[in-house]
């Protein structure tokens, strides 16, 4: 019996010692406003490295970081694709870049999207950042699921 005790307690201590090792290096906070009715995006990187944030491209929708919105319907439901950063400048921006310890901070209203009856919003996030000790530029990608409730 102590043995199995000191077996499960040597295996809670391993989890939490790597569970203290591993550090987000992107805080990721999807929230919806319903007053607003819009969705904000907040991005904090807690790293000393610039994290690229790739937006998706303007050829291939499934390619770069975006946001699928769920819309529910009478017959049943679809998705509407927006991507996190619009034209500026007359010019796609294809990404932006989050310097240490700073944050990116984005707002979707719905009226402008536009977008009913909403029940759920999935982030897809593309980043990028150079690694120091190869120089080599690293990729890692991030999920995020909120589930809406929208007035109508």
């Amino acid at each position: 019996m102590n043995i199995i005790k000191s077996f499960f307690i040597g295996i809670l201590l391993c989890m939490s010692i790597l569970s203290k090792g591993q550090t987000q290096e992107l805080e990721i906070a999807l929230t919806y406003n319903r007053q607003d009715n819009a969705l904000t995006l907040k991005l904090y990187n807690n790293t000393d490295k610039e994290i690229m944030i790739l937006n998706q491209s303007l050829l291939n929708e499934s390619s770069g970081s975006c946001i699928i919105l769920t819309e529910k319907q009478d017959n049943g439901q679809s998705d509407l694709i927006i991507s996190l950063y619009d034209y500026e400048d007359g010019q796609w921006i294809r990404s932006r870049t989050i310097n240490p310890n700073e944050r990116l901070e984005l707002f979707y209203p719905f009226k402008a999207i536009p977008a009913n009856n909403v029940t759920r919003a999935r982030l897809f996030l593309s980043t990028y950042f150079r690694d120091r000790k190869t120089g080599k530029l690293v990729s890692k990608k991030y999920k995020n699921d909120l589930p809406i409730k929208q007035i109508k």
